[in-house]
């Protein structure tokens, strides 16, 4: 008689198992699918460059000018125009002109 209850402690135990098991598989979401890399683009060669600039038709002494700076110039060049497109004060605009020479 004592046999009855153990069997049905068993069997309530593996049903609250199997319950809580399955609760669980439920409450993780699944893994987002994986987002494609694009493949990157190989870095300009120097030629790329040159052929680049005597595409633009730009004048001599432009082109010119465009080769020999560095990127940092170039890009306080490009502040410069940014800013005086946006009318700003002579005085800054004189100031990253010196900066430039």
């Amino acid at each position: 008689m004592a046999q009855a209850p153990q069997q049905n402690f068993d069997a309530m135990r593996q049903d609250a198992i199997r319950r809580s098991r399955e609760m669980q598989r439920r409450a993780v979401p699944p893994p987002p699918p994986p987002v494609p890399v694009p493949p990157s683009r190989p870095p300009a060669s120097g030629g790329q460059e040159q052929d680049l600039l005597q595409n633009l038709h730009l004048s001599q002494e432009l082109h010119n000018l465009l080769t020999s700076w560095d990127g940092e110039k170039l890009g306080l060049l490009a502040l410069l125009y940014l800013l005086y497109k946006e009318g700003a004060e002579i005085e800054l605009l004189l100031a990253i002109a010196y900066i430039l020479l």
